[in-house]
């Protein structure tokens, strides 16, 4: 491959071989680690072998859910355990999110951990982007989702109890939330980068989601 292609702004292909994959632990995340070598960037040889070790968490679903009615996004705010041990404020407020479930597709999973954190269902819902949160630490992939949501019913605690989850679900005006993120009021890494997509795309993706709930009602 030649320099230009490399110096393109878009992620790439990468020749890689995994020499050994073992468990170090197994939690509430497994910690594995890996054996490795790969490619060299300017196509010179291979790098390694070397030892990486990686957070196994696979895909993870996020999700956005706005109200239209109320131009508002529902955030929750639950403990931390990063959060508690690196700041002053261990209840942080982020998005509802969760793991992908044995079998479960990702647009499944959101629509599920939308209606465990926030007890809303999603009237309409799409996927919107993909992130890679930490790379250098764990395997997590993010799948971002935009949901069209009725707040009027929005409880005051969600979450499942035996999980030992503690959430307290928030209704956010957009612009308020834009301002809380823009003067660094909250940390939570998925809720500064789906809140900057909101800012530039939202309102006019939800809108297009919303038609496609009228249109769906229309056909029934």
């Amino acid at each position: 491959m030649s320099g230009h292609y490399r110096d393109q702004l878009h992620d790439q292909p990468l020749g890689f071989e995994i020499v050994q994959d073992s468990l170090i632990h197994q939690g509430f995340r497994d910690l594995r680690k890996l054996t490795i070598e790969h490619e060299s960037l300017d196509g010179s040889g291979r790098i390694g072998p070397m030892e990486r070790e990686y957070l196994a968490t696979g895909p993870v679903a996020v999700i956005v859910p706005y109200d239209p009615a109320r131009d508002a996004i529902v955030v929750i705010r639950q403990f931390r355990l990063a959060a508690a041990l690196d700041t002053a404020n261990a209840a942080a407020v982020e998005l509802p999110a969760g793991m992908v479930d044995p079998g479960e597709n990702i647009a499944e999973a959101a629509a599920r951990e939308l209606e465990e954190e926030t007890g809303l269902p999603a009237l309409a819902i799409e996927r919107c982007f993909a992130m890679l949160p930490s790379p250098g630490l764990s395997d997590e992939h993010a799948h971002i989702f935009l949901a069209i949501v009725d707040a009027g019913q929005l409880g005051q605690s969600a979450g499942k109890d035996e999980e030992d989850e503690d959430i307290r679900p928030i209704l956010a005006p957009v612009d308020e939330l834009i301002a809380a993120v823009d003067d660094g009021r909250v940390q939570n890494g998925y809720l500064i980068t789906c809140t900057h997509w909101f800012a530039r795309k939202g309102r006019a993706r939800a809108k297009a989601l919303q038609g496609t709930l009228f249109d769906s009602e229309d056909n029934a």
